[in-house]
């Protein structure tokens, strides 16, 4: 009796304390300031927003290091975010494991008492922007460290991060550019095999399978271009290769099922709206290229990953809800009225853990045009119908990054 005492007495002092707890890890007001000031324009005022990580809780830091991360990429200080972006991939990797302590705080509040995991997919896009850092920063063999890590990661959760067409072509040019052939040639056609076969793809792998002297594979490649009536171009000796990001990823939100009057569940949910993927035009000495083109829409992803891994999501919830009702069972049995306010307690803290890497734009795209010449003039537009004249994304030659024969440009559409 003394023990179930004791045990009462530490629930309800948990139960008082847990939601001063809770506000520290909800009130990240820092992040949601240097998120609207980001995409108001204003990256100055984020990254000042986000000078030091003792503005968020210590279950947000992966948060913080991530939105700083992306801010100061899409600002083009690669450096830097490379830093904040390597940080947040180590701190995941040391901590991939289970807190009984946490899962303890969470049983008793909500997922929000716990340090923030990062959806895969998130974890994925990590190594998909470091790897943009490092080629960026004319280190193709960190980017290459980083596809493979990358490659982990898929292999992990393919049934959803093998759909991920910008981070497999990403991954693939990392081995290219660090002279991995072999590495990229297979990226290559993986990436192929799910695209369907996209001749400006076919014309690269044919120009690759000559290279590393995969003579079959060469035929086969060729045979395809010939059925569809497709001339086989010569490959070029320099190119551009423009990384496009365009929107916002979607927020989660909190759903919520009442399962009486006392007790609720609450479940992170994401609405995905209708949204295609800009439409990106080239053209070179204003010529149109129909050059490789590769998209990702990062909103169906995430969704997807979240939905993938609902059933643990809804379990948890559900075994939560079992032990808040059990622990105002057994206070109610000592003192009716202590346990309804903790009953009433627990059915304010149950709200869903819509933490996220808010920063991330809706659609990812990876350009990669041919240079016929180091002087040639290149246009990248995005069609509108706002006067019928179409939104430049980058005009070229600007300063640029260069790795090899790979010159790299970097572009953010906020819609």
């Amino acid at each position: 009796m003394l023990f179930l005492s004791h045990l009462i007495k530490r629930c309800l002092l948990s139960a008082i304390v847990l939601p001063a707890l809770l506000l520290a890890g909800c009130s990240t007001s820092a992040l949601y300031q240097a998120r609207e000031q980001f995409y108001s324009g204003d990256s100055n005022a984020a990254l000042a927003t986000l000078a030091d990580s003792s503005v968020v809780s210590s279950q947000d830091l992966v948060l913080y290091w991530l939105e700083k991360g992306l801010i100061l990429h899409d600002a083009g200080n690669f450096e830097a975010s490379t830093r904040e972006l390597l940080q947040a991939a180590e701190y995941l990797a040391d901590n991939d494991y289970i807190s009984l302590s946490e899962q303890a705080r969470t049983l008793l509040a909500n997922d929000w008492a716990a340090r923030y995991p990062g959806e895969y997919t998130e974890r994925l896009w990590i190594h998909s922007y470091l790897m943009m850092n490092f080629l960026a920063l004319g280190k193709p063999d960190s980017a290459a460290v980083e596809a493979r890590r990358a490659l982990e990661q898929i292999d992990s959760h393919h049934q959803v991060l093998d759909n991920d067409n910008f981070s497999r072509a990403l991954i693939a040019l990392s081995f290219e550019a660090a002279g991995q052939l072999n590495d990229a040639y297979i990226e290559y056609r993986k990436l192929a095999v799910r695209t369907n076969h996209p001749p400006a793809l076919d014309q690269l792998l044919l120009a690759q399978a000559n290279r590393l002297g995969f003579a079959s594979d060469a035929r086969e490649i060729r045979q395809r271009l010939d059925s569809a009536g497709i001339a086989i171009r010569q490959p070029a000796g320099k190119e551009a290769i423009v990384f496009v990001a365009s929107g916002q990823i979607p927020h989660k939100s909190s759903g919520t099922l009442l399962t009486s009057n006392k007790t609720r569940i609450a479940f992170p949910e994401y609405y995905i709206p209708r949204q295609q993927t800009p439409a990106i035009l080239s053209n070179v000495n204003g010529i149109q290229c129909d050059c490789l083109q590769v998209s990702s829409d990062l909103g169906h992803l995430i969704n997807d990953s979240l939905r993938q891994r609902a059933t643990r999501v809804t379990a948890k919830a559900l075994i939560r809800a079992a032990s808040k009702d059990s622990v105002a069972d057994a206070i109610a049995d000592k003192d009716e009225l202590a346990g309804e306010l903790v009953r009433l307690l627990f059915f304010a803290l149950e709200e869903a853990d819509t933490r996220s890497w808010q920063s991330l734009p809706r659609h990812l795209t990876l350009l990669r045009i041919p240079l016929p010449s180091d002087d040639a003039v290149i246009s990248v537009t995005r069609p509108t119908t706002v006067a019928g004249v179409d939104k430049p994304v980058v005009s070229l030659p600007e300063e640029v990054s260069q790795t090899g024969n790979f010159r790299f440009y970097h572009r953010r559409l906020t819609n």
